[in-house]
């Protein structure tokens, strides 16, 4: 946990550095459910002239060393085209609203950014967004039932996740929930709102198959694959899909050692559940990021779904396991 003194002296540096020439309307404080846990800050700045997301981790703030503190640059047109119904991607309207309902303004010289917290109020899901999910979800499961019929049981599941991951948005989109997204933040929303759904999803990921060795080693092989298909496809279509793996790779392990730090000084067990799947749930998403390979036309690389199937596999994972999921999920689906 970052002492909250400490905090202030780095927003007092950070907020020195901006320049009438930055264009800047006005800077977050992003805060999640692990404040107390992390030794890292976390801030998001925009301005007029940024014309895309860059997310830096400043490293020139000598007196903090031990503080990770990390930088994202946004355009304006990033919060306001959600505030104002735009067609935007829904992982676009995820994001905004999860910053803007848990964060701080700490810059805000022309009340924008408390005008865009107060329009956050009035937000909500628009039909065709929840239907879109829709799509996605019978795309994805449609791509199960092709590797069913081709005998491909890792290929399927692995496209099973990610079509649970959408389906499962749908309820909770109804819901006008937000906290949406990555497998971490679905586990996080579903625990509060459907524990059957939790449940479900839990299963999915086959959090019970794993112990605190068999994570560490999983991801430890993840890293080492990942790290030679990075040098193989630098320069390609494939490299954002694995630089973006490496940030769940690294949350993966950061949440698991959490995790045992809070276990071994017998503190809430609760807590340190929770840590223990957001790391899982981190290694399925960065196994899913390396295993991308859109030139192939299955999609997925198979040394990935090979050491996916290793860890997150198992021999009551067949076809009619599949099918039975697939099942559920359509459910969802029409919800």
């Amino acid at each position: 946990m970052v002492d909250q003194q400490i905090i202030n002296q780095i927003i007092e540096i950070l907020l020195s550095r901006i320049t009438t020439e930055d264009q800047e309307l006005g800077r977050f404080l992003i805060h999640d459910q692990y404040d107390n846990l992390d030794s890292r800050v976390v801030f998001w700045a925009i301005r007029e002239k940024t014309r895309d997301l860059k997310e830096t981790t400043l490293t020139d703030l000598e007196n903090f060393s031990d503080i990770e503190v990390k930088l994202t640059l946004s355009p304006r047109g990033f919060f306001e085209d959600v505030l104002k119904g735009k067609n935007v991607p829904y992982w676009q309207v995820a994001t905004v609203m999860r910053l803007l309902q848990s964060s701080d303004i700490i810059y805000d010289p022309r009340g924008k950014l408390d005008d865009w917290k107060s329009q956050a109020e009035h937000v909500e899901w628009q039909p065709e967004v929840i239907d879109l999910k829709r799509q996605t979800t019978r795309m994805l499961l449609g791509r199960v039932k092709n590797r069913i019929q081709e005998d491909m049981i890792a290929d399927a599941y692995i496209w099973l996740i990610k079509a649970a991951e959408e389906a499962i948005c749908i309820p909770l989109m109804n819901q006008n929930a937000f906290g949406l997204g990555t497998a971490p933040f679905l586990l996080d929303s579903l625990r509060n709102a459907d524990l059957n759904l939790y449940d479900f999803f839990n299963q999915l990921l086959r959090i019970s198959h794993f112990n605190p060795a068999r994570l560490s080693n999983a991801r430890q092989e993840l890293e080492l694959l990942a790290d030679r298909l990075f040098q193989q496809h630098m320069r390609t279509d494939r490299e954002m899909w694995i630089l973006s793996a490496f940030v769940s790779i690294n949350e993966s392990e950061l949440r698991l050692n959490q995790s045992m730090d809070i276990r071994n000084n017998g503190e809430t067990v609760s807590v340190a559940s929770r840590l223990f799947e957001t790391a899982v749930g981190e290694l399925w998403q960065a196994f899913f990021l390396v295993a991308q390979s859109p030139r192939l036309e299955v999609k997925l690389d198979p040394w990935v779904v090979a050491s996916f199937w290793t860890w997150f596999g198992g021999t009551e994972i067949d076809e009619e396991w599949l099918k039975d999921k697939m099942t559920f999920i359509n459910t969802l689906i029409e919800s």
